[in-house]
């Protein structure tokens, strides 16, 4: 009796696992499938060993969602690539969204990554809710609260791997593999679950690949 109690057990943890951690293909997401994009045109992405989703550039704000999926408390990670091209790289991942135009963000800056300036370097990583609380007005109510510089700064040009961790409240970043989060931010946004999504600024493109997503 105890070995079957034992295997039901251990049955149960390994599906709970498999529920819990989901990676995604992203090439369905340029075929146009589960995905619903949103002020961009998506392609499929290889360059070198990675394989993912290149999103377009164009004015104002580009989503690709996944509507079917959502997440209140959990971790999303992805590795994501903009451009050291000051004023038109802003590239991240958007959280729980309640429809194509309203959701939160915590999106890169990569042109700021290693500028000489020390506050530009603070403005390398934002958070934002989206229409209500964008980065002006965040940066002139609140200066230094939303935003941060990215310690050690990694190349503007390279795959950055983005761990986002959503814990009720709070919001931690930590930017490839680091032991510490670059920005904790307390959310402005009520919502307790909605969509995730790739998401690129105004005038920016934005490349992604290993998408994964686990829930609490």
């Amino acid at each position: 009796m105890k070995h079957i109690i034992s295997i039901i057990l251990l049955t149960s943890c390994l599906f709970s696992q498999v529920a819990l951690d989901t990676t995604f293909d992203l090439s369905l997401l340029a075929a146009g499938e589960k995905w619903a994009v949103y002020n961009r045109a998506a392609t499929v992405l290889k360059e070198g060993q990675k394989r993912g989703v290149y999103l377009d550039e164009k004015p104002g704000q580009g989503v690709a969602w996944l509507p079917s999926f959502e997440i209140g408390d959990g971790v999303i990670e992805v590795d994501l690539k903009g451009r050291n091209e000051p004023g038109r790289s802003f590239v991240g991942i958007a959280f729980h969204g309640i429809n194509a135009e309203k959701y939160e963000v915590v999106y890169l800056r990569p042109f700021n990554f290693s500028a000489e300036s020390e506050v530009r370097r603070s403005h390398s990583m934002q958070y934002v809710l989206v229409p209500s609380h964008e980065w002006r007005r965040l940066r002139t109510e609140h200066p230094g609260q939303y935003e941060a510089a990215i310690v050690p700064s990694p190349s503007s040009d390279a795959w950055i791997h983005f761990h986002l961790e959503l814990d009720g409240p709070t919001v931690r970043v930590f930017i490839d593999n680091a032991s510490e989060p670059s920005l904790v931010v307390d959310r402005i946004g009520a919502v307790e679950k909605g969509w995730i999504g790739l998401w690129v600024g105004h005038n920016s493109d934005g490349m992604f690949a290993n998408l994964k997503v686990s829930p609490k």
